[in-house]
């Protein structure tokens, strides 16, 4: 378990297993990665727009984003 696991569920927050490996393609594109991967400095606004374009929320970002500043 590494150790931003450990803080995660140490902090009261969920748990599942996930399976190894891509589940979304066969290949992997620098160019696909890169357009959807949001840049560091974009605005709120910026950032929700290029999350909903993924199929993800508001509440996915603030998810993600979170996990990120625990480390």
């Amino acid at each position: 378990m590494e150790i931003e696991q450990i803080e995660v569920l140490q902090l009261g927050g969920p748990s599942w297993e996930v399976g190894l490996g891509r589940r979304d393609s066969i290949t992997a594109s620098r160019s696909d990665a890169n357009n959807s991967i949001p840049g560091p400095f974009l605005s709120i606004t910026a950032l929700t727009s290029n999350f909903a374009n993924q199929g993800l929320s508001v509440t996915d970002l603030v998810a993600l984003s979170g996990a990120v500043m625990i480390y």
